[in-house]
């Protein structure tokens, strides 16, 4: 045996297997070295294995897109140039150093030189620059046109809008090249503003919603030549509430001859704001398109009754226009499923087919009971809001929720302000349960009920908001039903002083049961229901003391004594019950 040949020589198997094991720890050793450190001891050791792991891709960070000063000093900076040039003319109006002619040349010039040196931004690489120019030089030349025809006088009012204009559909058009939806808002700016500019007071309503219906179409045009939109918020907000905010008072303030092409624009204006809401045809998918078809359809429902009164129509046919708006829903659900990829849409249209259904029933009967159709809208939105969230399109639920509860707050408002006038004047008391102010509170309640479980700022509001609502009415339907029994019904105002002894009474029940559920609550609901429960019973105690008592004969203030003590001795008997069965 030669003594230099070597001892024992690994197989190849054998040494491919260490090569492998090898690999896996480097692997393993890289993918903790990429991975954020966890604590000791949730870290646990990697089990060789035959395969190696594969490497994790690591992805950069998206750059964050912060507004450089220079913007945010070139927005101030035009905004501040703008009214100086108008407190220039003005001054030198009054010097009389230039004559109107000159003066006007020298605005076309200024506007022009402005807007095309903003336009060459827009075009390079300091877009949101250019954006901020663009106002000024926009304003500017808008303030030329408007000195021209109704100072200078050198045409009339209608050419200086057509002026303006065409500035506008110049300034879509660059923003449609340069892809900006910050120019598009700015146009739309000058735009919508162009109206109220040469307004020459009269009843042009006609004429203004059929210039707004052209402005919208023409601004429509711009994502599609640009192939994007969908995350232009600013241009799609603005154009939707800046027209329906000029169209009010054209639908409250048309004559009555006018009332029916009014109404068949303002059909056109919820086409074109259903094209901007959910812009249908364009590849990026839009932002926020529900809530902008909401508020829409919202208006749209509003503003048809306000030019309804002023046709001089039946209110109880004003019912058909709003099945057909319900209908119209309906029939959108399954497209815009195809446009959205998904069923995100669902809940705020089944929301609005049910507000519009349930606005039809007391139209169609009576129109004292619209404030609880605004009860059943707000109800319908927080339940959507619910639904959404549960869907995981928290960025529609978040709408739906601030939706639902300014329309609750809207619906509280009327229901403090005019549901509870049939009460308060026993002269025709209503019917208890069975009245529109009954159906406001309940239905209003239920919505701030909703809205209150979700927590935060919002669900601290909503919650305060039901507490009132709910005990004020429940209070006030035990009072309608004793002074309803109440034979012969004596007249005067306000409730009766059994009636009022009965208010006194639901409040300290509600404390004391508010009381009790917080006892048996362990999270942040604890604290806040047992004081609210303090609070109805300290309310219920103050009032049966400083009213109720000198209102009241001896029967009705032993009883009334007698309710509100056993109500707060049978709560806490209950409670300690409560408190000693449970484990220790």
């Amino acid at each position: 045996m030669d003594p230099l040949a070597p001892q024992n020589p690994a197989p190849p198997e054998d040494l491919a297997e260490r090569v492998a094991r090898l690999e896996d720890q480097v692997a393993w050793l890289l993918q903790r070295q990429q991975a954020p450190s966890a604590p000791p001891q949730a870290r646990v050791q990697a089990p060789a294995s035959s395969h190696p792991l594969p490497r994790p891709i690591v992805r950069p960070a998206q750059p964050r897109q912060e507004v450089s000063p220079v913007v945010w000093i070139a927005g101030i900076g035009a905004s501040i140039f703008l009214f100086g040039a108008i407190f220039f003319f003005r001054w030198a109006i009054q010097q009389g150093w230039v004559g109107a002619e000159l003066r006007f040349v020298l605005g076309l010039l200024v506007g022009g030189a402005i807007s095309a040196f903003a336009a060459k931004l827009v075009l390079g690489e300091s877009r949101r620059l250019g954006v901020a120019l663009l106002l000024a030089g926009l304003g500017t030349l808008q303030f030329t046109f408007r000195a021209g025809a109704m100072e200078y006088h050198f045409y009339a009012a209608p050419l200086g809008l057509a002026a303006t204009a065409l500035v506008t559909l110049l300034a879509g058009g660059l923003a449609a090249r340069g892809r900006s939806g910050g120019a598009l808002t700015v146009s739309l700016i000058s735009g919508l503003a162009a109206p109220l500019v040469f307004s020459q007071g009269g009843h042009h309503e006609v004429a203004l919603a059929a210039y707004l219906a052209v402005l919208m179409a023409a601004a429509l045009a711009v994502p599609y030549l640009a192939r994007t939109g969908g995350s232009w918020h600013g241009a799609r907000w603005t154009a939707l509430v800046g027209v329906w905010l000029l169209l009010l008072p054209a639908c409250a303030e048309v004559l009555k001859a006018d009332a029916g092409t009014l109404g068949m624009l303002l059909v056109l204006h919820l086409l074109l704001a259903g094209l901007w809401a959910w812009l249908p045809g364009t590849k990026d998918l839009p932002g926020t398109p529900t809530v902008l078809w909401l508020v829409a359809s919202i208006l749209a429902t509003t503003y048809g009754w306000l030019l309804w009164k002023r046709a001089g129509l039946t209110p109880e046919t004003f019912a058909l226009p709003v099945i057909a708006a319900a209908t119209l829903n309906v029939l959108l659900v399954q497209p815009l499923r195809q446009r959205m990829e998904n069923r995100r849409a669902d809940w705020g249209l089944l929301a609005l087919v049910a507000g519009h259904l349930a606005l039809a029933v007391p139209v169609a009967l009576a129109w004292r009971w619209v404030g609880p159709l605004w009860g059943a809208f707000a109800l319908g939105l927080a339940w959507a809001s619910l639904k959404a969230e549960d869907s995981t399109f928290a960025e529609e639920a978040t709408a739906l929720r601030w939706l639902a509860a300014a329309l609750a707050l809207l619906t509280t408002l009327r229901w403090a302000f005019h549901g509870l006038d049939g009460f308060l004047f026993r002269s025709s008391p209503l019917t208890p349960f069975l009245n529109p102010a009954f159906a406001e509170g309940a239905l209003v309640s239920a919505a701030w009920w909703m809205l209150a479980r979700r927590g935060g700022p919002l669900g601290l509001i909503s919650f305060l908001a039901l507490e009132v609502t709910a005990n004020v009415t429940l209070a006030f339907e035990a009072a309608r039903v004793v002074q309803r029994l109440q034979t012969p019904s004596p007249l005067g105002w306000g409730p009766s002083r059994a009636a009022s002894i009965a208010m006194t009474l639901v409040w300290a029940l509600s404390g004391a049961w508010q009381w009790m559920r917080g006892l048996g609550q362990r999270d942040k609901a604890r604290r806040a229901l047992m004081i609210a429960g303090y609070a109805w019973m300290g309310l219920a105690s103050v009032k049966l003391i400083a009213s109720d008592l000198d209102r009241a004969d001896t029967p009705l203030r032993a009883l009334a004594f007698l309710g509100v003590g056993g109500i707060g001795m049978a709560a806490a008997i209950l409670a300690n019950r409560t408190r000693s069965e449970e484990p220790s």
